[in-house]
């Protein structure tokens, strides 16, 4: 990569990362171009150049944002952690997105805009399902998981608790809501035997 295609890729990322840190305190609909520029210390020109608009600005950073975390969940799902660290990790993962308020404007931005929808739902049809399916196999293979559920069944489980903590208002998340939350998922209320 050549100086200039260096410098412009750095600009990129600068003005990305103005978003994200804007997303954090302002609603998307009023961060201005001009916000954008001033934060990630660039001309409004050269943000019209690289994203064409506010909406495909917004839009690419959370796209970029949603791969990271799909590329942070893989790489933590294929170390050696047991199935219940990685179910943690996971749920952690999702707690940092709602205090960063990044959860509910994915959501909104997922209902609005059609191409954005499909973007996210061919990440999790090609890449996050095929992983937590393999997820799901390997505890299974090593007693981590009942092996007579079948993955279908595990799924809708895994689904329905994905719901649930989208509900959950990210005030009320604690390290202890946490805790509790994942043993509730592998134990129920009734508590581990043994």
């Amino acid at each position: 990569m050549n100086g200039f295609a260096r410098r412009t890729e750095q600009k990129k990322k600068a003005i990305k990362q103005a978003v994200l840190q804007l997303l954090q305190t302002n609603d998307p609909r009023e961060i201005t171009i001009q916000a954008i520029a001033k934060r990630a210390h660039v001309s409004p020109v050269t943000i019209y150049n690289h994203f064409g608009s506010k909406e495909n600005l917004i839009r690419e950073t959370l796209m970029d944002d949603v791969i990271r975390q799909v590329e942070e969940f893989e790489a933590f799902s294929k170390q050696d952690h047991s199935f219940e660290e990685k179910v943690k990790h996971t749920i952690f993962q999702k707690v940092n997105m709602f205090k960063e308020g990044r959860v509910n404007i994915v959501q909104r931005l997922m209902q609005e805009d059609e191409e954005f929808r499909r973007l996210v739902e061919r990440l999790y049809e090609t890449r996050v399902l095929p992983l937590v399916v393999e997820m799901i196999r390997q505890a299974q293979e090593k007693g981590e998981v009942d092996p007579r559920l079948s993955i279908e069944a595990l799924l809708l489980y895994l689904n329905g608790w994905r719901e649930l903590s989208e509900k959950i208002l990210s005030s009320f998340y604690s390290e202890r809501l946490v805790e509790e939350m994942v043993r509730l998922f592998f134990y129920g209320i009734k508590g581990e035997t043994r």
